[in-house]
């Protein structure tokens, strides 16, 4: 009686997938410079461009008790934000290596919702972002900008640590 070799199929290896464009969630926390790190040596090993991206939200006000005199208008404290994430954004553009070539993107909005829409217009390989401190409220409206980049985004996610 002869034996039957069935031939099973073979898992060829393949190659590791190009990247070609990164985009960094930043917005100026330790997290954040953590991942530009880690997008940094990314974009030099895969010589990729990178793009960082930071959001500008609706400024949140306080409401105390009693009525308040607010010297600020609502335009002005979104053109403080901007200022204020032009200036993060500077500063990280600062620290990438010359050989990588960058852009940065002032957004605004929602952060998850305008970094997810970027990455998807902007047809990016990999989205790196960082930690944040997440507390109770923050949990209890939704989460971590991270997590739901993790969720909505086509792209690749590398959440760093």
């Amino acid at each position: 009686m002869l034996a039957e070799v069935v031939s099973s199929p073979v898992l060829e290896a393949t190659e590791p997938r190009q990247i070609h464009r990164v985009l960094l969630a930043f917005d100026g926390s330790p997290g954040a410079w953590a991942a530009l790190e880690q997008a940094i040596a990314v974009a030099v090993s895969q010589n990729a461009l990178l793009t960082i991206a930071g959001v500008v939200g609706e400024p949140s006000v306080l409401i105390g008790f009693g009525p308040a005199v607010m010297p600020y208008t609502r335009e002005t404290l979104i053109r403080d934000l901007e200022r204020d994430m032009q200036q993060k954004l500077a500063a990280a553009r600062d620290e990438v290596p010359a050989s990588v070539s960058v852009t940065t993107r002032l957004l605004r909005g929602r952060p998850a919702r305008a970094l997810a829409a970027l990455a998807d217009a902007g047809d990016y390989d990999l989205v790196v972002a960082g930690p944040r401190k997440v507390g109770f409220l923050r949990r209890a409206l939704g989460g971590s900008v991270t997590h739901s980049l993790l969720t909505h985004c086509r792209a690749s996610v590398l959440a760093v640590r």
